[in-house]
């Protein structure tokens, strides 16, 4: 099954180690998910690289190789593949619209555990904790 993964789901895995970790791990396992991203997502990596690393309390090593393993499951997808979605996904939420729109380009839901982004009803989103109970 086809889902986009936001920055919130990529922070959290590598901050807690919690939830959102354990679908990257069991997925990396059992490749029950195929993960797709805009290219955007690396930009809000690299951008919040030293936060990331600082909250992580890992050796820059340690976080690279954690990054990796995480990033390695997803597909990057260049914005020119769904600008045709921007505005409708605008009207759905400014904030998180590169991620509506590849979602709404490839009508698949989101992987994310961002409140805000689920309070629209036009993508389905599903949280760390309804993706761990849908990799089993």
């Amino acid at each position: 099954m086809l889902f986009v993964v936001d920055f919130n789901v990529i922070f959290s895995a590598l901050i807690n180690k919690g939830k959102s970790f354990k679908v990257f791990r069991d997925n990396a396992l059992n490749k029950k998910f195929k993960f797709i991203a805009p290219e955007l997502l690396l930009e809000e990596v690299k951008n919040n690289w030293d936060k990331l690393l600082s909250l992580t309390n890992l050796s820059e090593e340690e976080f690279n190789k954690a990054l990796s393993f995480i990033m390695e499951q997803i597909i990057f997808v260049s914005s020119s593949e769904f600008l045709e979605n921007i505005p409708e996904a605008i009207e759905l939420n400014q904030k998180d619209s590169p991620y509506l729109a590849l979602a709404l380009k490839f009508n698949c839901p989101i992987f994310s555990g961002d409140k805000e982004l689920k309070e629209q009803t036009k993508v389905k989103v599903f949280s760390p904790r309804e993706m761990l109970d849908n990799i089993k």
